[in-house]
């Protein structure tokens, strides 16, 4: 992408991406650099990859710097907040991208699978929203990640979706909290997006996925939407882009299906 300095909507800009070291994270952070903010890579095993990310972000002119957090403490959440204010003195746009997934048969999904994706899912994501509450600028953007598993349901997989459900429910709330300081609240429901788990996880939701090729995979893929084709993390990274840019200085509270058309109804 060629993003010229005459069009770089985000320069001066400050942008913290949760769990960007790769996948949808990754191209979100690099997006947003493209567009010219400086960028905080969050982490929580992959050192190497998230150093990568910034080194990336870097050579497109914008200051980056890879943060360690386990979002899913809030102590480390403080501590990453307060990282990236101490290295550029502001936030601008907070972007909540972890998040883990799961599929369970009903009557074998114990309390701590429970615990942990709803500890990473829905409540990771609200102590984030808490510290974007104190540390963003005014006019600022912060957005939520669900998934479009919160409205299409499929088998063994409720404990997923409802941590997904409880994101959207959340953002229309955050929405009052943060409007009083002009700052949006929105949130994005990606599905049907070749990530480094595409095939692990289409083996899970497809009949018969365990024994599809990736071409195979992509093709099943492809049927969802009206464009015919699966979507790329680039695909979700455009939306960020737009939804953090000051044209979308009017849309908050709003859940985003970023799928490619896919259940629309």
């Amino acid at each position: 992408m060629n993003t010229t300095s005459e069009t770089k909507s985000l320069a001066g800009k400050v942008a913290l991406v949760t769990g960007s070291s790769r996948g949808i994270g990754a191209a979100i952070a690099l997006r947003l650099a493209e567009h010219g903010a400086d960028i905080v890579v969050n982490y929580v095993s992959s050192a190497a990859a998230a150093e990568a990310v910034a080194e990336n972000a870097r050579k497109l002119g914008v200051r980056a710097i890879a943060v360690k957090a386990d979002v899913s403490k809030g102590h480390e959440i403080a501590a990453l907040f307060q990282t990236a204010a101490a290295e550029f003195g502001k936030l601008d746009i907070i972007m909540s991208n972890s998040g883990i997934e799961h599929f369970g048969k009903l009557e074998e999904v114990t309390e701590e699978e429970i615990d942990r994706v709803l500890g990473v899912n829905v409540k990771a994501q609200f102590m984030v929203a808490q510290q974007a509450h104190k540390y963003l600028n005014d006019s600022g953007r912060l957005l939520l990640i669900s998934s479009i598993s919160a409205v299409m349901g499929i088998s063994n997989h409720a404990l997923y979706a409802a941590s997904k459900a409880a994101i959207q429910g959340m953002v229309k709330c955050l929405a009052w909290d943060f409007g009083k300081r002009n700052i949006t609240v929105n949130c994005i429901a990606p599905g049907g997006v070749k990530t480094d788990i595409y095939t692990e996880a289409a083996a899970k939701y497809l009949p018969g996925g365990d024994k599809m090729t990736e071409e195979e995979i992509d093709a099943k893929i492809s049927q969802w939407s009206p464009m015919g084709r699966p979507g790329f993390p680039a695909d979700i990274a455009g939306i960020v882009a737009l939804l953090v840019s000051p044209e979308a200085q009017w849309i908050t509270g709003q859940t985003i299906h970023a799928s490619g058309g896919a259940f629309m109804n």
